[in-house]
């Protein structure tokens, strides 16, 4: 199943897929690149399509996907300020939104798959900080304030 036919394929997210990287708001645009932009399949901006449903809930941001030999891929992206008092908030964004596809929306929950942090101003966290390490064995990869999709 394509990412776009998996999104189209859910209620809840009606409309919400889009060519490219265009679900990304503008503010965000600038700080992912694709190292193939023809391998772009779509986007959807998950915050602003679930607002409705989880309004109090810590919703993720972004899903990406790419087209790699026989199957999409999916990074799911996060732009959020990066110091060490924003882990734990995105952390907790992660734990959403694997939950939300575990239950809702498993029809987009397709692998290969990667989870993305991007920060959304200046970085005051360094690769080895222990607090990103925490996040790494959840399966997060911080890219710092630019992600270029390969």
């Amino acid at each position: 199943m394509t990412f776009k036919s998996a999104v189209r394929s859910l209620p809840v997210l009606e409309g919400c897929f889009h060519v490219g990287l265009q679900a990304l708001r503008s503010s965000d645009r600038s700080r992912v690149t694709a190292m193939r932009p023809r391998r772009l399949r779509g986007s959807i901006d998950i915050d602003n399509c679930l607002r409705t449903y989880y309004a109090n809930d810590p919703r993720w941001d972004y899903g990406i996907a790419t087209r790699q030999s026989s199957t999409d891929r999916v990074y799911w992206l996060e732009v959020h300020p990066a110091n060490d008092g924003e882990v734990e908030a995105v952390a907790k964004k992660l734990r959403w939104l694997k939950k939300w596809l575990a239950r809702e929306g498993n029809a987009v929950d397709l692998t290969p798959r990667a989870f993305i942090w991007v920060a959304s101003g200046r970085t005051a966290l360094t690769q080895n900080s222990p607090k990103l390490k925490q996040l790494a064995r959840l399966g997060l990869v911080f890219k710092g304030g630019h992600f270029k999709i390969p």
